[in-house]
């Protein structure tokens, strides 16, 4: 917090909330309003009309709410002080202290803004004003922010679960094809509204070589060859089905054209990781008949359209 009176820079409040793990921004700003206040209450010259500048609408509108969020204790004891501050006020007849919190755009071009900024830095080093200049409220600790714990709690699980994925035997096979897994790109790989259920299962399945090819299926003891139906290649695996196997040459020629119209190669990680390959990959399990029942390929026809 800084106080310009008459376009002067006259002082200075610091107060460090601790870690981001145990507050949120909004109790920085709420604790910057609070020591305005304070300032305020605490000058002898009641002639004054003041305007406290905060560049956060969440903090004003605070003022306003019904204060039961975590956090909110900070303003309920801003508000004491502001009634504190209009009680004096009144006494004083014709000379009113008064009072006003406005929103403040940025911080470009503004100088208390500039100030406030500059000196910001220095509170994030730690850096706290002297316990007797503070108000009595933060002489001691600020409770700790149950939701903001709660935040860094869940935050700490999804990391744990991330490294532990990554170092899973699917989660290192989907990092080839996508460097930001476990994410939500993945999820909206498969949410295409023009890709079926069933077409989007097959292509989960791809990317974690779950797919029931006999290479796969005679690893888990569903078969007992892994040649491939189609070209009576030794293992029909992932690489083969897709890249490799002769008898789908033809089916696999309209993924070629897609790959050389969006100028790239015809790679496991170009077809299993690039979103603009989906429809194309989805439309090549079908055409292919590999995965359906005896008579269905005949009958049923795909509803893919790729452009």
């Amino acid at each position: 917090m800084v106080l310009i009176h008459k376009g002067r820079h006259t002082q200075t409040l610091h107060y460090h909330l601790r870690s981001d793990k145990e507050h949120t921004v909004h109790e920085a700003e709420s604790v910057g309003i609070l020591l305005g206040l304070h300032i305020l209450s605490s000058r002898k010259s009641k002639k004054v009309l003041a305007a406290i500048r905060v560049n956060n609408q969440a903090a004003i509108k605070a003022f306003t709410s019904d204060l039961r969020n975590p956090g909110h204790h900070l303003i309920r004891e801003a508000l004491r002080i502001a009634s504190k501050i209009s009680k004096e006020r009144k006494k004083g007849g014709k000379n009113k202290h008064m009072l006003t919190i406005r929103w403040t755009a940025g911080h470009k071009r503004i100088e208390g803004n500039e100030l406030a900024d500059r000196e910001a830095k220095e509170v994030a080093k730690g850096h706290t004003s002297d316990t007797k200049l503070l108000p009595r409220y933060l002489r001691k600790p600020v409770l700790t922010n149950s939701s903001t714990v709660k935040k860094a709690h869940n935050e700490s699980l999804a990391k744990e679960w991330r490294e532990e994925w990554r170092n899973s035997k699917q989660g290192k096979v989907l990092t080839l094809f996508d460097k930001s897994t476990p994410s939500s790109k993945f999820l909206k790989l498969l949410s295409n509204p023009k890709l079926s259920r069933a077409a989007a299962s097959m292509v989960a399945q791809l990317r974690l070589t779950h797919f029931l090819l006999n290479g796969y299926l005679k690893r888990i003891g569903r078969t007992d060859n892994a040649r491939c139906l189609a070209c009576g290649e030794d293992e029909e695996d992932t690489t083969h089905f897709l890249l490799r196997c002769r008898n789908y040459a033809h089916e696999r020629w309209p993924l070629a054209q897609h790959a050389t119209k969006k100028r790239k190669s015809l790679t496991l990680q170009t077809m299993l990781g690039d979103l603009q390959f989906i429809l194309p990959l989805a439309a090549y399990i079908h055409a292919t008949g590999r995965f359906m029942r005896p008579g269905e390929r005949s009958t049923n026809q795909t509803n893919i359209t790729v452009r």
